[in-house]
């Protein structure tokens, strides 16, 4: 499966599931224990990441050139 596959699937996970899957990255490198201002701050990420609208880098960077020109 391909990072790009992988990221498609992102998702369709669960919210307790996506964390589970941050929390094993996260691990991989070192050893962390995220405080609970940091886990909140995941899972709302993650939450607005399956909820909410995204945007592509070419929309970004048209919206931030329309925002900067007012």
């Amino acid at each position: 499966m391909s990072v790009r596959e992988i990221l498609d699937q992102i998702p369709k996970l669960s919210d307790e599931e996506r964390g589970l899957v941050l929390r094993k990255l996260v691990s991989i490198e070192e050893e962390f224990e995220p405080t609970p201002a940091m886990e909140e701050a995941l899972r709302e990420g993650l939450y607005s990441l399956g909820h909410e609208r995204t945007y592509s880098a070419a929309e970004l960077r048209s919206r931030i050139a329309a925002w900067t020109t007012r």
